[in-house]
């Protein structure tokens, strides 16, 4: 056993660099690194001489001195603010379908809504080396990036709008998807039109479901409804298992809705959607005689729920696509000027509303 460990050991304190396979072929290190790298011809003679002593030596290329010596990992990556989330996976397969086709691959990290976890997992990331990054945020404030992340580091942000940095963000026109929802419900006779929305900005309500009040605001007064604040249920979400979702901040708000003559619900995304469906079907509500449902996002279990919910459906995957796209151009070494995107949603609606 002493002997094998000993055998073992020495294998390992002396790996194979690209010098012994460079002897072994009885060739330059620079044609040995043409011919792993592809970087210039080499005639297909020397290229067998190399190959096989890469294979007899067992010669495996460093990938960590490739990226010091080329200045790139061709590595991007995506910090999800839930991945839990459903919503964020088809962004991530936006992003990817970009990327890959320019040879770069996407790491996801996911930070739980927690910004404590969300600065650690960028830190660590752009110390890892990789050459970009999207960001899905926790919260608004995202000032402390400049601190970590030099201005010419390319990155580009999605789904919620920060604070106090410039860069690229990729966002849903959240205000007119929740006008365009508020305005169906009102054409089929609803007047007491609730609001339920749970956010993760900490104590400020995030851009993204301030946008989407508004949109609900904007509506009910251009239809000469009177804004009931009754009505308006917006509570900062907190750290759940999806199991545990049914019962969460918005199935209690619903409960008070029901007090107050509610006659449609529009939810804020779909995390609140499943408290209060939850509690609707619970309490034996009809859904849509007694109350209509519309969310935003549109997860699977809106399609197969009895009834099947109506829902205002993110673009995510091309979300996803421009995301990467803008991505991509900084990659390459051009600054366009940082822009704001606004994608527009659909209106699906199904038997709930």
């Amino acid at each position: 056993m002493k002997d094998i460990v000993e055998r073992f050991s020495n294998k390992t304190s002396n790996p194979v660099t690209i010098k012994d396979v460079a002897a072994k072929a009885n060739v330059s290190v620079s044609t040995v690194s043409n011919v792993v790298n592809k970087t210039k011809y080499v005639s297909p003679h020397i290229v067998e001489q190399v190959e096989r002593a890469i294979k007899e030596l067992g010669y495996r290329p460093n990938p960590a001195a490739k990226i010091l010596r080329k200045g790139k990992s061709k590595l991007v990556g995506f910090v999800v603010s839930n991945l839990e989330n459903s919503f964020y996976v088809r962004i991530a397969k936006g992003i990817e379908k970009v990327l890959n086709q320019s040879g770069y691959n996407l790491l996801l990290m996911d930070s739980a809504e927690n910004v404590d976890v969300e600065k650690h997992n960028i830190k660590s990331l752009y110390l890892r080396g990789l050459d970009g990054l999207i960001i899905a945020p926790t919260s608004p404030s995202c000032a402390y990036i400049n601190e970590v992340i030099p201005p010419t580091y390319p990155l580009v942000f999605v789904d919620r709008a920060p604070t106090n940095i410039y860069s690229d963000t990729i966002l849903l026109s959240n205000s007119s998807a929740s006008m365009k929802a508020v305005d169906y419900l009102i054409n089929t006779g609803r007047k007491r039109i609730a609001f339920v929305g749970l956010h993760f900005g900490g104590n400020k309500i995030d851009n993204t479901m301030n946008e989407r009040l508004d949109g609900y605001k904007i509506s009910l007064g251009k239809n000469s409804i009177p804004i009931d604040e009754n009505l308006i249920c917006v509570t900062q979400g907190t750290p759940f298992a999806m199991s545990e979702l049914q019962y969460s901040e918005a199935y209690h708000m619903t409960e008070n809705l029901l007090k107050e003559k509610t006659d449609a619900i529009l939810c804020g995304n779909d995390l609140a959607a499943i408290g209060v469906f939850t509690c609707l079907k619970e309490r034996g509500i009809k859904i849509p005689s007694e109350i209509s449902l519309i969310t935003f996002d549109d997860g699977l279990w809106l399609k197969t729920a009895t009834p099947s919910i109506s829902t205002i459906v993110q673009p995510a995957e091309n979300i996803g696509l421009l995301a990467g796209e803008r991505l991509l151009k900084r990659l390459n070494g051009e600054r366009p000027s940082p822009e704001v995107f606004r994608l527009n949603a659909n209106l699906v609606i199904r038997e709930s509303s």
